[in-house]
């Protein structure tokens, strides 16, 4: 797969002087999906992927928009698919994430947030992209769910530049919004 190279190789502060966001909720486990759905319903913590993603672009996986049944509204929406036959309405499609984030530039410098690229999963899209990503903004949940995708171990340069705890109101579940960066 040469076309990972350049991700693999994890020199890149930014890519092409965009800044590439993480943006994820994890169990304590780093687990970030169960059967292909989110293992929690945390209204505050969809507000705030919200807050994060609306007006930009975001990039993903199939599975994951899969997962939404989607596009998310008011983001350019760019899905990475193997299959070059696979479409979706309202997305945009690459056939590799470098491909992606190559394609989503002139779509990010058209946006209301022209200096990043969000990536929003799904767990192989996250490990692929971690050493090219500049900021994480995760929200950790206290929950172990035992599901099956999962975010990759945060690497040591990213430090936590700020935290903001909560208890969701209808679950009682603990959640910690966190902000990492290099």
């Amino acid at each position: 797969m040469p076309s990972y190279s350049l991700l693999q190789t994890g020199l890149c502060m930014t890519y092409k002087n965009f800044e590439i966001v993480h943006v994820v909720a994890m169990d304590t486990k780093h687990c970030i999906g169960k059967g292909n759905d989110l293992p929690w319903h945390i209204s505050a913590d969809l507000k705030h992927f919200k807050e994060i993603t609306q007006g930009g672009v975001v990039v993903m996986g199939r599975k994951t928009l899969e997962s939404m049944g989607r596009a998310l509204p008011k983001r350019v929406n760019w899905v990475i698919s193997r299959d070059e036959n696979w479409a979706f309405e309202n997305v945009k499609t690459a056939n590799s994430i470098e491909s992606a984030l190559d394609q989503a530039i002139p779509d990010v410098l058209a946006s209301e947030k022209p200096e990043s690229i969000f990536i929003i999963g799904g767990g192989e899209i996250f490990k692929q992209t971690i050493h090219i990503a500049d900021r994480l903004e995760l929200t950790h949940v206290a929950l172990d769910v035992q599901g099956d995708a999962h975010y990759p171990e945060i690497p040591t340069e990213f430090k936590k530049t700020s935290s903001e705890s909560h208890i969701d109101d209808k679950t009682a579940i603990a959640f910690e919004f966190a902000t990492y960066r290099k």
